[in-house]
């Protein structure tokens, strides 16, 4: 029982750690385009924004990540065993995959990306990315513990 809730808190910390960073980037490359633009952004304006944007974003985004992780690490820990030595990176990519392939379907569902941040080919990376980092998280509290 412990390993399970063990497993449960890993996963959660690392969609939470995914969504963050996904948000994160959405901030940075919003801003990023408003600066291209003249738009004077002081440091705590930025930072203001980018903790509106996490604390916005979680009903709606937490949800997505959650779901796509979810589907991605149970698919990635079949494939585990099967993997050879790229069982280490099962995860980490999952968590890529699962990223890239929520925004790719949102864009195709609404026509456009929600995320504004995901609409260059740059943000949409480094957005995925975060699902990349969210892998990495999950594997590494998610690893066997020898005491």
């Amino acid at each position: 029982m412990k390993t399970w809730w063990r497993r449960l808190l890993a996963f959660l910390i690392s969609a939470l750690v995914t969504t963050a960073l996904v948000s994160l980037g959405h901030s940075l490359f919003v801003q990023a385009a408003l600066a291209d633009l003249g738009t004077n952004l002081p440091i705590h304006i930025r930072l203001g924004a980018m903790l509106r944007d996490f604390v916005g974003l979680i009903p709606t985004l937490g949800p997505v990540v959650l779901g796509s992780l979810l589907i991605a690490f149970l698919i990635a820990g079949w494939l585990r065993p099967r993997a050879g030595w790229l069982a280490p990176f099962a995860y980490p990519l999952a968590g890529w995959a699962a990223i890239a392939l929520a925004l790719a379907a949102m864009r195709l569902s609404f026509g456009f990306s929600p995320l504004a941040g995901a609409r260059t080919p740059a943000g949409f990376l480094v957005m995925s990315l975060g699902g990349l980092v969210g892998g990495l998280v999950f594997a590494w509290l998610d690893r066997k513990r020898t005491a």
